[in-house]
């Protein structure tokens, strides 16, 4: 089942607050399996669960939005949908929610299991959506995973603490003067500027930021100009921070806001910064993330059990849930073949044997979950709502 339904989301891939089909899909596996789901939550999510009503309650999310990337894999389940890819491994996070909720609703005893299906985590609003529509009511903690091709198969990453940074897009835009490209001593050329400011913002970090502290300034998009021999009097650059710790965030924020406003000086161009919504760090705390062991050591081995032994700078709206309740994230290991690329790529690809080490860690974390807060009394992973 797990794989059909993989291959199903991968052919039919959907943006973030578009996923109509996939939704629609997911919808009938949960009637299939007998499962209660309330449908279009924050939009097109869904939120099932099963157990019993008056029990402790655990959360299990899986994100299903695909990306806006022209899929080039040559799988025989690529794409229909052009311009879209399943690109971040969200069809096999589905899949192996959908196998979680298939082996709890036979298995768990006392307890209740709700199951997440969120749009949008590429958007990096999704999780805020589903939590401002309760979806979050009388949960205790909250358990995620995200498929990560750097492990091979049959391996957990799993760490406490900070596992992905803070993350800070932005928007720069460059105000100068148009003018022909044979007379640039009429013009105020931004092309130039921005460039400059491009090469410039690299130092934020190499000579501004400590060695040791992880942090990184992308510049992704830069906009400007129409024709080959017309100076551009406007220019648009967006780009993200991503940092590991709070004060480094606020270092490179204030520097790069006196990069801007010096190079505005300098040129005598108007250049204004626009600091759009990011995301939080993703930060697991000490006792979800024992849960989360216990249930890794139920599945594999210890030596399959690992640490990625630094801070990931990427983001995940996961983070959000964490600033509610007590909740883990971790990575599964799924290495491919040597010609698929990285994550986020249009050759991305993992190994499907992943999936039911996926939905066998979701199925066991949501019962030791449940297990702990029993014992505890559930004060421990008391719901903030």
């Amino acid at each position: 089942m797990m794989q059909d339904v993989r291959r199903s989301l991968h052919r039919l891939p959907e943006l973030a607050h578009k996923e109509y089909n996939t939704a629609e899909r997911i919808c009938r596996e949960l009637s299939r399996l007998g499962i209660d789901f309330q449908k279009d939550v924050a939009g097109t999510g869904i939120r099932a669960e099963v157990g019993r009503a008056n029990g402790p309650c655990i959360a299990l999310r899986a994100d299903m939005d695909a990306l806006p990337v022209t899929e080039e894999t040559g799988l025989s389940f690529s794409s229909e949908n052009v311009g879209i890819m399943h690109a971040c491994g969200h069809d096999g996070h589905v899949a192996m929610l959908l196998g979680a909720a298939d082996l709890l609703r036979q298995n768990i005893s006392c307890g209740r299991v709700v199951f997440l299906f969120q749009p949008a985590e590429e958007a990096g609003n999704g999780a805020s959506a589903m939590i401002s529509s309760g979806c979050l009511e009388n949960v205790r903690m909250i358990f995620s995973g995200h498929i990560d091709t750097h492990y091979p198969v049959g391996t957990f990453v799993l760490d406490k603490g900070l596992i992905c940074s803070y993350t800070d897009p932005f928007t720069i835009t460059i105000q100068g003067q148009g003018g022909h490209a044979a007379k640039p001593h009429e013009a105020l050329d931004t092309v130039v500027i921005g460039s400059g400011l491009v090469m410039n913002l690299q130092t934020l970090v190499s000579r501004h930021i400590n060695p040791a502290h992880a942090a990184v300034v992308t510049v992704g998009h830069f906009s400007a100009g129409t024709v080959h021999n017309v100076i551009a009097g406007k220019a648009v650059l967006e780009g993200t921070i991503r940092s590991g710790a709070p004060a480094t965030r606020e270092q490179i924020l204030i520097g790069l806001r006196r990069l801007i406003e010096g190079t505005a000086k300098m040129s005598g161009s108007k250049i204004e910064l626009t600091l759009h919504d990011g995301l939080p760090a993703v930060i697991n705390d000490e006792l979800s993330c024992k849960t989360a062991r216990q249930a890794a050591l139920s599945v594999v081995d210890e030596e399959q059990l690992v640490s990625q032994e630094f801070p990931s700078l990427g983001g995940e709206d996961f983070a959000f849930y964490q600033q509610h309740i007590p909740g883990t994230m971790i990575r599964f290991g799924a290495a491919a073949k040597k010609t698929a690329g990285p994550a986020h790529s249009s050759t991305f690809d993992f190994d499907e044997h992943v999936l039911p080490y996926g939905a066998n860690w979701l199925a066991a974390v949501a019962e030791k979950g449940i297990e702990y807060l029993q014992q505890t009394g559930g004060e421990n992973g008391r719901s903030r709502f």
